[in-house]
């Protein structure tokens, strides 16, 4: 394979997810997105010449491994005295004595269909992560400008959903500028995720100072001024909270200058994401036609099940089925609650105490990097623009459910993976080749032998 084909193939998979992932309810388009993921997958850890991640690559690599080992650990079989003694299967276990049959052997999982349906939506985001720390199968310019392009396709069909009210790519969607989502608030953060990277692509031509440069930053400036349009269009409240801080973390990535007051810029942005993230918590659900209208209500009905079932959880993808057992059944209607609209209490109630200490872990890797970038020079934009977009992607996912599309999972892979992968990896990958000219192009982007 060419080496111009071979960094293609992560940029190009983006730039599909983005076109194609915008829903779970797009199922063959998300079925194409895991199959060429699968592929992927397979490519990167069959390839013979692999490259070594760094340390931070290997333990995000370590992190994804473990996700797929709990959901296999949910899906193991249990003998009936075993799996009706835990906590929050004395429904299952009643239905079974109801109806005078014999307890049959269950896995963990109280929905294990549902379960098993997580195993290929896992394989979008762990090949994005596994082409680039394994193989190094990308540039960063690719990838930012296949992103990019998605979005600026995504904002213009919203305008045309704005004035022709359609087309919509999914039977069910919020009314409005979706774009290329079912969900306007998922459109928005894919285009808050959009800022820092901008940002970061402006830094870098800053700093080349030539002509070429210049007309890559009007043409970022470009970009930015689409991406805020589409903020407008879409009106949607997250990504407007969400907007300022985003913003103003993104001027230090942009602005170079800045840098010396990245302390009080971090406080200022930290303030501002907890106060959003706050607004969004309070906010109701878009819907009156559900059994609960707010935010806080869903919030509380998931901890009364995450209590009722914790420490072993109900299993990935059970929240719908456990969820109905704590709804009023004289409110509820053809309309319901699918999703706790925050993804980490969802996380909590369906993989209890093993799934809270990988998302801790998680959590601790992150930001262990990210204030590794804070106390360095700045120089590495593209893992500072990947630290910014990641805290966009985490602060909405507090209050909502932007990772459940796989277009926002391989944005959030691609921004790890750049977190992973500092410049200082480009050499090691570089002094690990047959010697050859380097350009100062191989040392801004990274490249694979």
């Amino acid at each position: 394979m060419s080496r111009t084909l071979r960094h293609a193939c992560v940029p190009l998979f983006i730039l599909a997810c983005v076109l194609l992932g915008g829903s779970p309810q797009g199922l063959w388009r998300n079925a194409l997105l895991q199959a060429l993921g699968a592929g992927l997958l397979a490519w990167a850890f069959l390839s013979p010449r692999p490259s070594s991640p760094t340390r931070a690559g290997r333990m995000l690599l370590v992190l994804g491994a473990l996700w797929f080992v709990l959901l296999l650990l949910q899906l193991v079989p249990l003998p009936p005295a075993l799996w009706s003694a835990l906590p929050g299967r004395e429904v299952a276990a009643t239905g079974f004595e109801l109806r005078g049959e014999p307890l049959p052997w269950l896995p963990l999982s109280l929905a294990p269909a549902e379960t098993m349906a997580v195993l290929p939506a896992m394989l979008v985001p762990l090949a994005v992560i596994a082409c680039m720390l394994v193989l190094g199968a990308y540039r960063s310019r690719w990838c930012i400008a296949a992103l990019l392009a998605g979005t600026v396709i995504s904002v213009l069909l919203g305008a045309v959903q704005i004035s022709q009210g359609g087309p919509y790519l999914f039977p069910i969607h919020n009314d409005g500028a979706t774009g290329l989502f079912a969900n306007s608030n998922h459109q928005g953060t894919l285009l808050l995720l959009s800022i820092p990277f901008l940002a970061a692509l402006i830094g870098r031509e800053r700093k080349s100072r030539g002509k070429e440069g210049s007309g890559r930053i009007v043409i970022a400036l470009g970009g930015l001024a689409i991406v805020l349009v589409g903020l407008v269009l879409n009106g949607s409240l997250a990504a407007l909270l969400l907007a300022g801080p985003v913003m103003l973390a993104s001027l230090f990535l942009a602005l170079p200058r800045l840098w010396r007051w990245r302390g009080a810029g971090a406080l200022v942005v930290t303030l501002l994401l907890a106060g959003a993230a706050l607004a969004m918590a309070r906010s109701d659900v878009g819907t009156t036609k559900v059994s609960v209208t707010s935010r806080a209500e869903i919030y509380g009905k998931t901890m009364d099940a995450i209590a009722d079932s914790f420490p072993i959880g109900t299993g990935l993808g059970s929240f719908e089925k456990v969820y109905r057992q704590y709804e009023d059944p004289g409110l509820v209607d053809r309309f319901f609650v699918n999703n706790a609209h925050s993804d980490p209490l969802e996380w909590l109630l369906e993989t209890g105490l093993a799934g809270a200490l990988l998302l801790l872990a998680l959590l601790s890797w992150w930001s262990r990097l990210a204030w590794r970038w804070a106390r360095a020079d700045g120089s590495d934009l593209m893992a500072g623009a990947g630290v910014v977009a990641s805290a966009a992607i985490l602060a909405h996912s507090l209050v909502d459910y932007p990772l459940r599309d796989p277009a926002i999972q391989a944005a959030f892979a691609l921004c790890l993976a750049f977190m992973a992968d500092p410049r200082s990896h480009v050499a090691a990958r570089a002094s690990s080749r047959s010697p050859r000219h380097l350009s100062l192009d191989d040392m801004a982007e990274p490249v694979s032998g």
